[in-house]
């Protein structure tokens, strides 16, 4: 019997006269080592009944399902000097797991300057560390003490599925200056301006490994180039007043898609071991 495991997140418009409010509504957000703003929000899925049943899910595929691209606007400020910031980019990644990613877990991955909320430096200056965490709790010891080559960083059983994309300004063979805000000429004007969008990376990953938890895990991570007005290490990221930049996310719908199974005795002890990082 085949199963669609569905959950939806939000749409998202950062910019100056929102941040306020994203900064209370996020599960968690902060700044990475390369200067852009991070966040993401959390779901899950409530496995008991199938669990009970002595059943098990194997999942078959992944769909993320939008209405448009994300879109973006800036003049490239970094420390309040414009056009001094990287080009405008935005990453996307949707990754259903089996046990809960610590918000260190989501730092070492975003390659995290600090996240805003837990005030956990990491210093790390792109991701390193897929490693899920041990049990539900909300932290975990990937990036305390040891350093990363004590650290078991390739271990991705319990994510069992993962879409990751990013999204690049394409100026379309015009030069840049063409889609900056202003009063010059060619310029765009604020209240509709925006920088087209080429998809530029998609990777579908995980383990594909059998669900036997009691819950199915979902996190999206955003991770954006705002004009910013601070340098990378100072926090929170902080946007320049007036440059109307902004960063929208459109909302989704999602599926995992699998195949409801009973296993012999032994193969759902096995499963339920490795879904839960026993």
């Amino acid at each position: 019997m085949m199963r669609n495991t569905m959950i939806k997140t939000h749409g998202w418009q950062v910019n100056e006269n929102t941040y306020s409010e994203f900064q209370a509504s996020v599960d968690g957000f902060g700044g990475t080592t390369d200067g852009r703003l991070y966040w993401y929000e959390r779901n899950d899925v409530d496995l008991a009944g199938i669990q009970i049943k002595d059943q098990v899910l194997k999942p078959r595929s992944m769909i993320v399902q939008e209405a448009y691209a994300p879109r973006i606007m800036g003049t490239r400020y970094y420390d309040n000097v414009a056009l001094n910031n990287q080009p405008l980019n935005v990453e996307i990644h949707d990754i259903f797991s089996t046990v809960r990613l610590s918000d260190n877990t989501i730092d070492l991955m975003v390659g995290s300057m600090s996240n805003a909320q837990t005030d956990t430096n990491n210093y790390f200056g792109l991701p390193v560390s897929f490693e899920p965490t041990e049990g539900i709790g909300a932290t975990d010891q990937t990036n305390l003490g040891g350093g990363l080559l004590d650290t078991d960083f390739r271990d991705t059983e319990q994510i069992v599925a993962c879409t990751s994309r990013k999204w690049a300004a394409d100026f379309g063979g015009l030069v840049e200056r063409d889609f900056a805000i202003g009063d010059l000429t060619g310029q765009m004007a604020e209240a509709v301006a925006q920088v087209p969008m080429r998809l530029t990376f998609r990777n579908d990953w995980g383990s594909g490994d059998a669900i036997a938890s009691d819950r199915l895990h979902h996190v999206r991570i955003m991770i954006g180039v705002i004009d910013r007005a601070n340098k990378f290490n100072e926090l929170p990221p902080a946007f320049v007043g007036g440059a109307g930049c902004f960063i929208a996310i459109p909302p989704s719908i999602q599926y995992l898609t699998a195949d409801v199974v009973e296993p012999s005795f032994l193969e759902q002890m096995t499963m339920i071991r490795r879904s839960r990082a026993i």
